[in-house]
């Protein structure tokens, strides 16, 4: 069954709680992560709560990327939302867990967006109008 979306969730547990808290960092991380799945970056936002936490997208050409922290819990939520066939999920998957020094994680991976249920052809690229 053809589908136009992958959504992919990331639970990172036991993670450096200093890498949780810094905006900047978490940045760098999320846009690496983006450009070794293949993804092609147009734009990124990234907040710091007080007294902690950071939650920051990566808007892709493809859907978006995005990470809320819990430093506190040595915990991040990551939410990898995806068009096309051609990303590489895994690698931007085990690159964060890595970069984020994570014990260990749990990754979930759905496709959304099927197009049988829609009554219609699937046609990756089809003209609108």
């Amino acid at each position: 069954m053809n589908a136009l979306l992958d959504l992919v969730l990331i639970d990172l547990y036991d993670c450096d709680r200093k890498r949780l808290l810094d905006a900047d960092l978490i940045r760098q991380g999320m846009m690496e992560a983006a450009e070794l799945m293949g993804a092609e970056i147009v734009g990124d936002s990234f907040h710091t709560f007080e007294p902690w936490g950071v939650s920051g997208t990566v808007t892709i050409a493809e859907s978006h990327l995005a990470i809320h922290t819990w430093p506190e819990y040595g915990f991040a939520a990551i939410t990898f939302e995806t068009c096309g066939n051609h990303m590489d999920h895994g690698a931007a998957c085990r690159y964060l867990a890595k970069f984020f020094r994570s014990g260990h994680s749990k990754v979930t991976h759905q496709k959304r967006g099927f197009m049988e249920f829609a009554g219609t052809d699937f046609k990756y690229k089809q003209e609108v109008g």
